[in-house]
């Protein structure tokens, strides 16, 4: 990418918040699947309130920009992203109360840091994410869950900025949530900050249960920064039966003989078939993406089963139909 390619921002208002932009930076840093080409321009962002300037800079200087978190949700390109990429991470993990079991946590916080304060602190309702990577923000955004709790379920309010940076709140219905989805994933909110409804638990008993879904996670789990992925592939199936509980994507991956699957440096982990993993240096993202067009059709010949990305791509991916941005 040349330097005439590369988004033409004014820095000063910028640095008056700390915020250096940098150019070419490789997303193979950013995301915990270690994939991916340069972002042509990319601003860290870390308080709540900077976001709200950030998104008022970018629009002024008539600049469009997407936002992430700790992308570890997200493939990237092997090309990279030819715009400006805001990166909202690394904010302080203590919530300040709201009062009535309500707590305002901000949206860059990681996620396992606020799984981590509220047990340390006993309030309930968050043990079921522990070990689930990524920001606060990005699990609202995808409305992240585990073990029949989705985020949608402890969420009380949102709170960000729209595209001129003007402050918004949404409701959990203004949201539209559903199975790892929701109406956030367009952009057009920058999610700022975020209001979680807990109660008070024992925290004896709350050590035990992260202590107990922490060493299930790890047994099925690769550590990802040794052996980097992005966690479950593909959705859980919709109910289909009387016990109205969603079918594991992985049984089916299993059936179809999915961990003999390989494309270039890209694979399927041993220990759990919806979990695809880079094997090596010489994987690129259009490997991880073949592979997972293949556990599709293998699926698909086998159950009749159509599968669904959970992970979300961005950028031109080879053989995939988007490339403006996330899909």
């Amino acid at each position: 990418m040349s330097s005439a390619e590369l988004p033409e921002l004014d820095p000063e208002g910028f640095l008056s918040l700390d915020i250096f932009p940098q150019k070419n930076v490789s997303l193979s840093k950013l995301g915990s699947f270690r994939l991916g080409g340069p972002v042509a321009c990319l601003l860290n962002c870390h308080r709540p309130e900077d976001l709200g300037e950030v998104r008022k800079i970018l629009s002024r200087q008539g600049q469009d920009a997407l936002l992430i978190g700790e992308g570890s949700n997200v493939l990237f390109s092997d090309e990279g992203w030819p715009g400006v990429m805001v990166r909202f991470t690394g904010g302080e993990p203590v919530p300040v109360d709201e009062g009535q079991g309500k707590w305002r946590f901000p949206a860059s916080a990681n996620l396992q840091a606020a799984v981590d304060w509220a047990t340390r602190e006993g309030w309930a309702g968050l043990e079921s994410f522990n070990g689930i990577p990524g920001s606060l923000g990005g699990a609202v955004v995808g409305n992240a869950g585990a073990w029949g709790v989705q985020m949608e379920h402890v969420l009380c309010e949102v709170y960000g900025f729209g595209p001129r940076g003007e402050q918004k709140k949404y409701s959990v219905a203004d949201c539209g949530f559903s199975y790892r989805n929701s109406k956030l994933k367009t952009g057009e909110l920058w999610v700022s900050e975020v209001i979680l409804q807990l109660e008070p638990g024992e925290k004896v008993f709350l050590e035990g249960e992260r202590k107990r879904i922490l060493d299930l996670r790890n047994a099925r789990h690769p550590d990802w920064e040794k052996e980097p992925c992005i966690g479950s592939f593909f959705k859980n199936l919709e109910p289909s039966s009387a016990a109205e509980r969603r079918q594991a994507a992985g049984y089916f991956l299993e059936q179809a003989g999915a961990k003999a699957f390989q494309v270039g440096g890209a694979g399927v982990y041993t220990g759990h078939a919806n979990i695809l993993v880079k094997r090596n240096e010489s994987c690129r993202a259009a490997d991880v993406a073949q592979l997972a067009r293949e556990l599709q059709a293998a699926v698909k010949k086998m159950h009749g089963i159509d599968l669904e990305r959970e992970v979300r791509y961005l950028g031109n991916i080879p053989g995939e139909p988007g490339g403006a941005g996330f899909y």
